[in-house]
């Protein structure tokens, strides 16, 4: 009760000063509801969409009402979320002249050795009419190689890739065309992808194909875009991702959670422009349905394995909900299936309750929407948890009750070499500017003046992200790498070789005034072991095609930290100079531990494939990461105890926090890789 009468009071207090009477009486509506937690975050109270947090307090109390398939737990491992297990096949599907020479292919392979079939992880060989699945238990190419090399005395019926360089406006015309009956017969696959462009999958030749799309789409849509026949194949193989829903899960409004609703969450947010973490993961998706046995079946256009973390960071809504709020979203909050539910709301607070708890369990949000509200909420201490702006940063260090505590991060700022570049491309000269960059000097140039020093080119905290060996500023190893590359310095401490002073070029993109002052930083830190970096600021426009053609020595590169573990557009030869690969690093050896890394689908490998690569890439240095972003939140010390080390510097959570008292040793979750019976 007196925490209830606390509360009672700063809301008085705080309405009070400035609202007056008619405010202060509104404060005594719902104190019938106590707070087990109270939170204070700064500005109105957030929208609530799941898809477009605006901030990281948002972002956080989001987590707790949404629920994805799977999440990352608290030890950075695959954790249970609304399916309770999951695991990979593969479908190889090929395509016959009639139903009878399907069949026969069937019982050719059914017919093979015990031993050979083994060997394959053949689950079954299914015809339906023309069409023969093979199921498999891993995915692997080999594997189909060898399934067709048995039926090569009666092949099935070749495939034609036709990619069409449409916008999306013509879309209906491409989806129409693949729906017409007498298209049916031959079109085996439709994809699109978010630029409009399209893939179509038929049996038709290349030749044919073109043809008969050109006759469909003239009538319909002018000018015809390119229509490019890009390769012959003789099956399709598609991996197959099963997640075992837990049993029983339910909305509010009693309907079972279904396949339905996580393919209408998918097809609602991604036509739309939300920062969706691993979006391009999701491009892979051919269809999903869901099984008699209550499994969410998710059948892939490629083999890629990363695809698999993408569903730990998409929410999953009721399919009637969206259906609903179509063209109106945001007009009212979603309903989730978390651990909690949003049971109360007030123009400056809401509250949300536990779900399924014996003990009724509360966290009440309230928005500072005054610096009053603020002082007074913090000096009453009966706040639990704060998210303190850049302003309240001092307050909070002078309280020893607050212990500031850092949130998972969302983003990466690297240092990228251009390594085609006269200077640069030395591989000790980038060892060597390296060494000489001070990056905690640095890190006060971020927003805010602070950032989190971050040395791997994986996110930190998951169970694939090894830790690497802190690089340290060390201007004597510089000098030492900068000697043995020839760069001496002259008697006016400038770096010089064959008479020539290293000048390098940072380009910059023209506005952003935190790259600029970062930039500018960059040549000062620099300045000091001698050499001159010139800043250009270049406009946007053609800030992308001076990357892509190399015209710089180096540049920051920001991205969002993927929920997977595929860098490979970052690095690999095959996107040098027209995709993301603005290093122009190429090695063959990085190319290949690149391609098994996506190509693992076993998870517990994923740690050894990526640690060759992070080895590799510290190896070749094509670049130096710098920083993650930094957002934090403040709490009561002695109301949460048990936090971990590891868990302070990968970032903790509001739902650790608000699991309990957070013992020593976290709660076990037994998600294993579900057996194929």
């Amino acid at each position: 009760m007196a925490r209830s009468r606390a509360v009672l009071h700063l809301l008085s207090l705080t309405a009070l000063c400035v609202g007056g009477w008619s405010a202060w009486r509104a404060t005594q509506t719902n104190l019938t509801v106590q707070a087990e937690r109270v939170m204070l975050m700064p500005g109105a109270l957030p929208a609530l969409n799941p898809f477009l947090p605006v901030n990281e307090a948002e972002r956080q109390i989001l987590d707790l009402i949404h629920e994805p398939l799977i999440r990352i737990d608290r030890d950075g491992k695959l954790g249970a979320a609304l399916a309770e297990g999951w695991s990979w096949h593969q479908n190889l599907s090929c395509w016959f002249d009639s139903a009878e020479q399907a069949k026969e292919a069937a019982q050719t392979i059914t017919a093979q050795p015990l031993e050979i079939r083994a060997s394959w992880d053949l689950e079954s060989a299914i015809p339906v009419g023309n069409l023969l699945t093979f199921r498999f238990t891993h995915p692997g190419g080999h594997v189909a190689d060898e399934v067709m090399a048995v039926l090569a005395a009666k092949p099935p019926q070749k495939l034609t890739f036709l990619r069409i360089a449409c916008t999306p406006a013509m879309r209906p015309a491409i989806q129409a065309y693949a729906d017409y009956p007498e298209h049916r017969a031959h079109v085996k696959r439709v994809w699109f992808d978010d630029d409009g462009s399209c893939e179509i999958v038929t049996s038709l030749t290349g030749l044919q194909a073109q043809q008969q799309l050109i006759d469909w789409i003239l009538p319909r849509h002018t000018p015809v875009p390119e229509i490019t026949p890009v390769s012959e194949v003789a099956a399709l193989l598609e991996p197959v991702l099963d997640f075992r829903l837990k049993p029983g899960l339910r909305w509010d409004d009693g309907s079972l959670i279904t396949a339905a609703d996580v393919r209408a969450t998918l097809l609602y947010v991604l036509p739309r422009p939300w920062p969706l973490p691993g979006r391009d993961l999701f491009r892979h998706v051919q269809s999903i349905t869901q099984t008699a046995t209550g499994v969410v079946r998710v059948v892939y256009r490629k083999r890629y394995s990363p695809t698999l973390a993408a569903w730990t960071a998409l929410p999953i809504l009721p399919a009637a909900w969206l259906k609903r709020h179509e063209a109106d979203f945001g007009a009212d909050f979603p309903p989730g299936a978390g651990e909690w539910r949003l049971t109360g709301l007030e123009p400056t607070r809401l509250w949300l309750s536990k779900r399924h708890s014996e003990a009724k369990q509360t966290l009440q949000v309230i928005a500072a929407t005054s610096p009053l509200q603020t002082r007074v909420g913090l000096s009453t201490h009966i706040i639990d948890i704060w998210w303190p702006d850049r302003e309240a940063q001092g307050t909070m260090t002078s309280d020893a009750s607050w212990r500031k505590l850092p949130t998972p991060p969302h983003n990466q700022l690297m240092l990228v070499w251009q390594t085609e570049s006269p200077i640069v491309k030395d591989i000790e000269v980038r060892q060597a500017l390296s060494l000489a960059l001070n990056r905690e000097a640095l890190s006060h140039e971020m927003p805010g003046g602070r950032a989190r020093l971050h040395d791997s080119f994986f996110p930190p905290g998951r169970w694939f992200s090894a830790e690497p060996t802190p690089l340290i500023h060390d201007p004597n190893a510089a000098d030492q790498l900068f000697a043995k590359a020839g760069w001496l310095r002259d008697v006016s401490g400038n770096l010089k070789k064959a008479g020539q002073p290293m000048h390098l070029r940072i380009l910059v993109p023209e506005g952003n005034d935190e790259r600029l002052r970062l930039a500018n930083a960059l040549a000062l830190s620099w300045k000091k072991a001698g050499l001159h970096l010139q800043v250009d600021a270049v406009p946007t426009h053609r800030y992308r095609g001076e990357l892509q053609a190399g015209r710089f020595d180096l540049v920051f590169l920001g991205s969002e930290l993927s929920p997977g573990w595929d860098v490979l557009p970052l690095w690999h030869s095959s996107q040098a100079g027209q995709g993301m690969n603005v290093s122009r690093i190429a090695d063959p050896q990085l190319d290949l531990l690149l391609d098994a890394l996506v190509s693992e689908f076993d998870s517990s490998h994923v740690l050894r494939r990526a640690s060759a690569v992070e080895v590799r890439l510290a190896e070749l240095r094509p670049a130096l990461p710098l920083f993650t972003d930094v957002a934090d939140m403040a709490v009561q010390s002695d109301r949460f105890p048990g936090l971990r080390p590891n868990e302070i510097q990968r970032g903790v959570t509001l739902r650790q926090l608000m699991s309990g008292a957070l013992p020593m040793v976290s709660p076990a979750v037994n998600l294993q890789m579900i057996s194929p019976k």
